[in-house]
């Protein structure tokens, strides 16, 4: 009789270990979901104030260490990538006019850091005619801050139109 005990208590602690084992992936599903939900408002927040040029904005979502390769390669600092997006340069812009739709986000949380990529589907007219669409990849690695996540770098690459049918 007394092994039988034994054995029941070692399935009542091992279903209890079970529950906390559950419930501790739950609790821990539902943090990494809220900070998804918050990189994705973040990244949606680059792309508002990008279009903008909203460089206060963009000066409180980057880290005091942001950089940035373009999508021609080039290195930019934190301080660069700000003043391209200054009043003096949206009015260089002109008649030059786009919209950024994010889709396809693959995010990966480490922690307090994470990387995000994102495709950027671009729509785009310049002096009322609507150009070809394009899309470029973003990638982005955040950090999360006192006061939430904030983009420590960003990345991005091309992506190739399709090609156009072979003629028969």
């Amino acid at each position: 009789m007394y092994l039988f005990g034994d054995h029941f208590m070692m399935r009542k602690i091992a279903f209890l270990v079970l529950i906390l084992g559950i419930s501790g992936l739950t609790a821990h599903s539902q943090t990494t979901s809220k900070d998804e939900v918050a990189i994705q408002s973040l990244v949606k927040q680059l792309i508002t104030a990008q279009l903008g040029y909203d460089s206060p904005a963009l000066d409180k979502i980057f880290t005091a260490d942001y950089i940035e390769i373009s999508p021609l390669g080039e290195f930019d600092p934190r301080s660069k990538v700000l003043g391209f997006y200054s009043p003096e340069e949206k009015a260089k812009a002109g008649k030059f006019s786009g919209d950024v739709e994010p889709t396809e986000y693959s995010i990966r949380i480490y922690g307090k850091f994470a990387v995000v990529i994102v495709r950027l589907n671009y729509t785009m007219t310049s002096d009322g005619k609507t150009l070809p669409p394009r899309s470029i990849r973003g990638t982005f690695v955040c950090r999360k801050e006192k006061d939430g996540w904030k983009i420590a770098s960003a990345q991005y690459t091309g992506i190739r139109p399709p090609a156009p049918p072979k003629p028969r």
